[in-house]
């Protein structure tokens, strides 16, 4: 409790007062300390006592009973010092200005005081370089409590942001991880799903034809098998990194373009210059792009034909995918989880880039993903 102190401080100081004041002699033409000298001893006790909930009052009554005290004639003592603290503490708890009006009146007021005593002259100048010590001592301590209160606030702030920050950066790794799960998931059982088709179609009458489906099935599968496995190890691992990190490429797009082929449209890839500058955001946003969108061909597009192409400039990185197929994209890439074409635009946008998509002139359908500024 803030007021325990000042009720020590007042309690002691007010014995002390009384106690010294009591054996000095009575000045030449004064008075000795009788029941009023006592009385205006205790109010400035108490005046402490009170100061630090109620500054300005306390500060008040100490200054009356100081200036009573000296315009009565009682002898000089300690129970002058008794007006600096509740000034000092006046100057703590309020501003400057109240704290320096409050010096004025004090030191106003003990010429007043010496004016009705006729002696100690000298009083209201000492106490004019007492009371501006008091004032400056007052805004220190304020200074330094409003700083302290400052840092404080800010630290809290910095805490807040902190673990804003955490929370924001594990919604985004919970999105990319949606994402990729997504992307190679879904592009894998889709390619699975057609050659399990096919090969249940052919099984009798082409055995060699079941064959090659059933090898694209295998291949398929321990593609997802195994970006599933590092995925996993990743997320186990925490801070640590495994050996093997989901984070494909353009590099690897080949590979997807031949499971797609594998499955039934005739896939051509053109890569106009090599892949390996694109930095590695832009190039695994790139890949997954071109995944999504073989995904959708083989789901959706009923293509016969599927273009695939790769541009890197020395200012831009583009890829673009395109086929000849009648199916409609676009309703079912806005239902179900949302992360068609959604999420593709989400993956160009993280990356500095932009997509398009759309209808193409020729009655097929084009996605094409464009990163500009490239170094």
């Amino acid at each position: 409790m803030v007021w325990v102190p000042f009720l020590l401080v007042g309690i002691l100081l007010t014995a002390a007062i009384l106690a010294i004041t009591s054996h000095i002699d009575a000045e030449s033409g004064g008075r000795g300390l009788d029941a009023l000298g006592v009385g205006l001893v205790l109010a400035g006790g108490a005046s402490i006592v009170a100061s630090p909930r109620w500054p300005r009052a306390a500060f008040g009554v100490n200054a009356a009973a100081i200036a009573t005290y000296v315009a009565v004639g009682y002898p000089n003592g300690p129970f002058l010092v008794t007006a600096l603290i509740t000034l000092g503490v006046m100057s703590r708890l309020t501003d400057r200005r109240t704290a320096l009006v409050g010096a004025g009146a004090l030191v106003g007021g003990l010429v007043v005081a010496v004016l009705i005593a006729g002696n100690n002259w000298f009083l209201p100048v000492m106490f004019l370089g007492w009371s501006a010590g008091a004032v400056f001592l007052g805004e220190v301590l304020r200074t330094r409590r409003t700083r302290l209160a400052e840092l404080q606030e800010r630290a809290r702030t910095l805490e807040r942001t902190r673990e804003e920050e955490a929370r924001r950066r594990v919604a985004e790794d919970r999105l990319q991880i949606a994402r990729d799960l997504h992307d190679g998931v879904a592009h894998a059982m889709t390619t699975i799903n057609v050659q399990a088709g096919a090969a249940a179609h052919v099984m009798d009458r082409h055995p060699e034809a079941a064959k090659d489906a059933l090898v694209a099935i295998r291949r398929a599968s321990g593609d997802v098998l195994d970006e599933l496995t590092a995925m996993v190890a990743l997320l186990r691992e925490g801070d640590q990194t495994p050996e093997l990190v989901p984070t494909p490429g353009l590099h690897q797009i080949a590979d997807l373009v031949q499971a797609t082929r594998d499955a039934g449209p005739e896939v051509t890839l053109a890569v106009d210059a090599p892949v390996g500058t694109v930095p590695k955001p832009v190039g695994t946003a790139a890949y997954r792009i071109v995944q999504e969108s073989l995904t959708n061909v083989l789901r959706h597009a009923h293509a016969t034909a599927v273009e695939v192409r790769v541009r890197v400039d020395a200012d831009e990185v583009s890829v673009q995918v395109h086929d000849n197929g009648t199916g409609d994209r676009v309703a079912p890439l806005s239902m179900g989880s949302g992360l068609g074409i959604r999420g593709m635009r989400e993956r160009a946008e993280a990356t500095g880039g932009r997509l398009e998509a759309g209808p193409a002139a020729d009655g097929g359908f084009t996605v094409k993903a464009i990163w500009h500024g490239r170094e």
